[in-house]
């Protein structure tokens, strides 16, 4: 009886051991980035304080009571200056104008 591996079971083991290898690197690549995000979430990207969240006008805001910083998620400044033509919501969508690259604001709005 010959015990020797045909040339297509060697392929197959070794297209089977490279699939495996290649599995075991991405779920190590995924857990290293789950872990990563997790280590950063809810810290202050200034000065890795940990981030409260308050309410202010209906809306959350990420607040970090180490240095101070205020810190807002997407869409929660167009919420935030939504009604406000003046202070702070006026200098807001002056800003979001300028990051956004919109055209200057006419006259009256």
């Amino acid at each position: 009886m010959n015990d020797k591996p045909s040339r297509n079971e060697e392929e197959y083991f070794a297209r089977r051991e490279a699939e495996l290898i290649k599995a075991g690197r991405e779920a190590i690549a995924a857990e290293s980035k789950r872990r990563e995000r997790a280590s950063h979430y809810m810290k202050c990207p200034k000065c890795g304080g940990d981030l409260v969240t308050e309410e202010y006008h209906t809306i959350q805001i990420d607040r970090c009571p180490d240095c101070d910083g205020m810190w807002l998620d997407a869409g929660e400044v167009d919420l935030l200056v939504a009604g406000e033509d003046h202070g702070v919501g006026g200098l807001l969508k002056a800003i979001v104008r300028g990051v956004r690259g919109a055209a200057p604001a006419k006259p009256g709005e």
